[in-house]
């Protein structure tokens, strides 16, 4: 298996499928509380990005080509959305399970989603540390925020 395919599927861990799978499983068991401070997240997470993606444009290292508004925040680096994505998830799910090795699986799968990140030419380093910075932010406030909601 080559490597660039092993990486692709390391940084799935961030991707959007992963992240609404785990929000619609706690749904499902009842668990409202994190479903939802997942939900916020993921909400803020976009909005924020998009935000700074519009007013502070910069591309990424594989110049991903862009024709009209969503396409050019998409195609913006900084900040990386799977980086922020998974440690929000991490984060979160780290609130529920409080075993170490769960939450050092968390931790591994955030470091290897950020390093695949600038391994596919995706994103620059400071694009990840900014994700993860981003993330760590808005799982605190999504952790604060949900109690309005639930």
């Amino acid at each position: 298996m080559p490597l660039d395919e092993v990486m692709r599927d390391t940084t799935a861990m961030g991707g959007l499928a992963i992240y609404l799978f785990a929000a619609v499983f706690f749904l499902i068991l009842g668990n409202m509380k994190v479903a939802v401070e997942l939900i916020i997240a993921l909400l803020l997470l976009y909005a924020v990005i998009a935000v700074i993606r519009t007013l502070f444009f910069k591309k990424r290292p594989d110049k991903q080509k862009y024709a009209g508004f969503f396409t050019r925040i998409d195609a913006g680096s900084f900040p990386s959305m799977h980086a922020a994505r998974s440690l929000a998830l991490a984060i979160i799910l780290g609130t529920v399970f409080t075993s170490i090795a769960i939450r050092a699986v968390l931790a591994v799968a955030v470091l290897l989603v950020a390093l695949t990140r600038i391994g596919l030419k995706r994103h620059y380093l400071s694009d990840v540390i900014g994700g993860l910075v981003l993330g760590s932010v808005v799982a605190w406030a999504a952790i604060r925020l949900a109690h309005f909601f639930v």
